[in-house]
C-alpha cells in the first residue's frame, strides 16, 4: 500500500482521449469533406472552377466567423457557468446564442443579396471566371444560414458530454457535402458550380437540423428559456467568441490578400495551386484545432472550479498529442506533392512545379502554426482573449502581410509560399516573448499563465484506486490534510466518513472491480466550509437518485445508510454529468 496520497492522470487521460478523438475526427471530416469537394470541382470544371472557389472562399470564412463568434463564444462562456454550478446561466447563454443566430442569419442574407454585384466585383469575379464565381456565390449566400446554425449543436453537444454526437454531425456534414456535390455536378444533373454551392448549403442545413433535434431531445440542459437577454452575457459571448471569429475573418483577409498579390505579380496560373494550398492547410489546421478544441470544454469547467492542477495536466496531454499528429501530417504533405496535384487535377507544368515548393513551405509553417493555434485556443478559454487575438493578428495579418508582399515582389510566387512559414515562425517567437514578459511582471504566473499565488493552500487532489483497501487508506490519511489545514475535528470526521461511504458505494455500483480504475478526489477549504468533489469515468451513477429509488428496500439498508447520513449532515450535495462522467459535489 502506498504511504502518501497522490494524483495520477487516469481521469484526465480518459476524458481528454474521449474528447480529442471525437474533435479530431470532426475536424478531419469537415476538412476532408471540403478537400474532396474541391477535388470534385477540379475534376469536372478544371482549374477555372478551382479559381472560382478560391475567389469565393472569403465569403464562406465570413459565415464561419459569425457562427464561431456566437456558437463557440456561447459554448465557451457556458463552460465557465457549469464549472461554477450555474446551470440556469448555462441555459440562458444557450438561448441567447440561438436567437442571435436567427437575427444574424436574416440580416446577412438580405444584405448580401442586395449588395451582390459589388460583392462579386470585390472578390475579383470578373473575366473568364465570372460565370462560375457568380453561380457559386449566389447559392452560397442562399444556404448560408445552415453554416451559421451548425455551430450551436457542434459545440453545445460537447458540453453535454456527447463529443461523439458532435463528431458524427461533422462526419455527416462532410459526407453529405461530398455526395451531393458529386451528384449535382454529375452528368445526371449537370448543375456545374451552382450544384457545388447548393450541395454545401443543403448539407449544412440538414446537419444543423439533426443537431438541434439531438440537443432538444437527448440532452438535459440545452433548452430555450424565457428572459434570456442580458447585456453582460452578450458581452461574454462576443469576448469568448472573438478569437474564433477573428481567426476566420483574418483568414478571409489573408485569402483576399494572397489572391491579390498573385494577380499583381502576373501569376494567375498559380491560383489553382493556392486553392490546393488552402484545402491542404484546412486539413492540417483541422487536426490542430481538433486537439485544441478538445481542451475548451474541459479547461473551461476546471477554470470555473479554480482547479489549476487539472488544467496543467490536460494541457500537457494536448500539447503532446497535437505535436505528434502535426509532425506526421506535415511530413506526408511535404513528401507527396505529386499525389495531391493528381487528386486536384493540376496538370500544367508550371503549376505542378510551383505546388512542390508551396507544399514544402506549408508543411514547415505548420511546425510553428501548431503551438500558435494551441496557445490561441487555450488563452481564449482561460479568459485571456486579447492575447489569443494577438496571436491570430500576428500570424495572419501583421507578419503575414509584409512577408507575402515583400517576398512575393522580390522572389516571385515562391516568395508568397515562403511568407506563410516566416509569418508563423515570427508569431511563435513573439508569443514566447510576451509570455516571458508577463511572467516577469507577475511572478505568481506559471507558463500556462495561471495564478499560483493561492494554489495548494487548504486544498488537496489525489486519486483512489477502485479497491476497498485504497478507499480505507484514503479515508484515514485525509485526516492529516484536515489537521494541517486547521479544519475542525468534527468537520474532519464528516469529510473522512463521506469519502469512505461514497467511494464504497461508487466502487460497488458504478465501476468494474476486475478492471483497474481510479477515482479523482479534490478537497478544498473555503472559509469555514469544506468542498469535497468526487469524479470518476465509470457508468453514470447518481448516489442521491440511487438512494431515493431504493430507500424502501430493506435488503439494501446497510449500503444506503451511509448516503443517508451524508445527505443529512452536508450543507449541499449535488450530482452532475460533467464531460459525460460522474461529478459529485458535497459541501460541509
Amino acid at each position: 500500500m502506498e504511504q502518501e496520497l497522490h494524483r495520477n492522470n487516469f481521469f484526465l487521460k480518459t476524458i481528454y482521449s474521449k474528447y480529442v478523438i471525437a474533435s479530431i475526427l470532426s475536424m478531419l471530416a469537415a476538412s476532408m469533406g471540403g478537400m474532396i469537394d474541391t477535388v470534385i470541382v477540379g475534376r469536372y470544371l478544371g482549374e477555372t472552377g478551382l479559381s472560382a472557389m478560391s475567389l469565393v472562399s472569403p465569403v464562406s470564412l465570413f459565415y464561419y466567423t459569425i457562427g464561431a463568434v456566437i456558437g463557440m463564444g456561447g459554448s465557451i462562456a457556458a463552460n465557465l457557468s457549469i464549472g461554477k454550478g450555474d446551470y440556469d446561466g448555462y441555459r440562458k447563454l444557450f438561448t441567447l446564442s440561438f436567437w442571435l443566430l436567427v437575427l444574424v442569419s436574416i440580416v446577412t442574407t438580405v444584405l448580401a443579396l442586395l449588395l451582390f454585384e459589388p460583392l462579386l466585383s470585390l472578390l475579383g469575379g470578373t473575366g473568364t471566371v465570372k460565370a462560375y464565381t457568380e453561380d457559386y456565390l449566389y447559392w452560397y449566400i442562399i444556404g448560408g444560414s445552415g453554416t451559421l446554425f451548425i455551430y450551436l449543436p457542434l459545440n453545445f453537444l460537447k458540453i453535454e458530454g456527447k463529443p461523439q454526437a458532435s463528431s458524427m454531425l461533422f462526419l455527416l456534414s462532410g459526407a453529405l457535402n461530398v455526395l451531393l456535390t458529386w451528384l449535382f455536378m454529375s452528368p445526371l444533373f449537370q448543375m456545374g458550380m451552382k450544384g457545388a454551392s447548393i450541395a454545401t448549403g443543403l448539407s449544412m442545413t440538414i446537419t444543423a437540423l439533426l443537431g438541434f433535434y439531438l440537443m432538444f431531445n437527448r440532452t438535459k440542459n440545452t433548452r430555450l428559456v424565457k428572459n434570456c437577454f442580458n447585456w453582460k452575457q452578450l458581452g461574454e459571448i462576443v469576448i469568448c467568441g472573438s478569437p474564433n471569429g477573428c481567426n476566420n475573418l483574418l483568414n478571409a483577409l489573408k485569402i483576399l490578400m494572397i489572391n491579390a498579390v498573385i494577380l499583381r505579380i502576373g501569376a494567375e496560373a498559380y491560383l489553382p495551386v493556392f486553392s490546393l494550398i488552402k484545402s491542404v492547410s484546412d486539413l492540417l489546421t483541422g487536426v490542430i484545432i481538433g486537439a485544441a478544441s478538445a481542451l475548451m470544454p474541459i479547461v473551461g469547467v476546471f477554470l470555473g472550479e479554480m482547479d489549476n492542477e487539472s488544467i496543467r495536466g490536460v494541457c500537457r496531454r494536448a500539447l503532446q498529442t497535437g505535436a505528434i499528429l502535426t509532425l506526421i501530417f506535415s511530413a506526408c504533405i511535404a513528401l507527396f506533392p505529386d499525389l495531391l496535384c493528381f487528386l486536384f487535377n493540376i496538370t500544367e507544368a508550371a503549376a505542378k512545379q510551383g505546388s512542390q515548393s508551396a507544399l514544402l513551405c506549408l508543411s514547415v509553417s505548420f511546425l510553428f502554426a501548431f503551438p500558435n493555434l494551441m496557445f490561441s485556443g487555450y488563452f481564449n478559454t482561460i479568459r485571456r482573449s486579447m492575447l489569443s487575438n494577438l496571436i491570430l493578428v500576428l500570424r495572419l495579418c501583421l507578419y503575414l502581410g509584409p512577408a507575402v508582399l515583400l517576398l512575393g515582389s522580390y522572389i516571385g510566387i515562391n516568395g508568397i509560399w515562403l511568407g506563410l512559414a516566416v509569418a508563423d515562425f515570427a508569431a511563435f517567437l513573439t508569443i514566447l516573448a510576451v509570455i516571458y514578459r508577463l511572467r516577469r511582471r507577475v511572478p505568481s504566473l506559471d507558463f500556462y499563465l495561471l495564478d499560483t499565488s493561492g494554489e495548494g493552500e487548504g486544498e488537496i487532489s489525489f486519486s483512489v484506486k477502485n479497491t476497498l483497501e485504497s478507499v480505507m487508506f484514503a479515508s484515514n490519511k485525509i485526516t492529516d490534510f484536515c489537521e494541517s489545514s486547521e479544519i475542525a475535528p468534527k468537520l474532519t470526521m464528516r469529510v473522512s466518513l463521506a469519502l469512505e461511504e461514497m467511494l464504497t458505494v461508487i466502487i460497488t455500483y458504478c465501476m468494474e472491480r476486475k478492471k483497474e480504475q481510479f477515482i479523482d478526489i479534490r478537497i478544498k477549504k473555503i472559509g469555514e466550509h469544506v468542498l469535497l468533489r468526487i469524479r470518476n469515468s465509470g457508468k453514470i451513477f447518481d448516489p442521491l437518485r440511487f438512494y431515493e429509488e431504493n430507500r424502501d428496500n430493506e435488503e439494501m439498508m446497510d449500503c444506503l445508510l451511509g448516503i443517508k447520513m451524508i445527505a443529512g449532515t452536508a450543507d449541499k450535495i449535488e450530482f452532475h454529468e460533467t464531460f459525460g462522467t460522474n461529478n459529485l459535489l458535497i459541501q460541509f
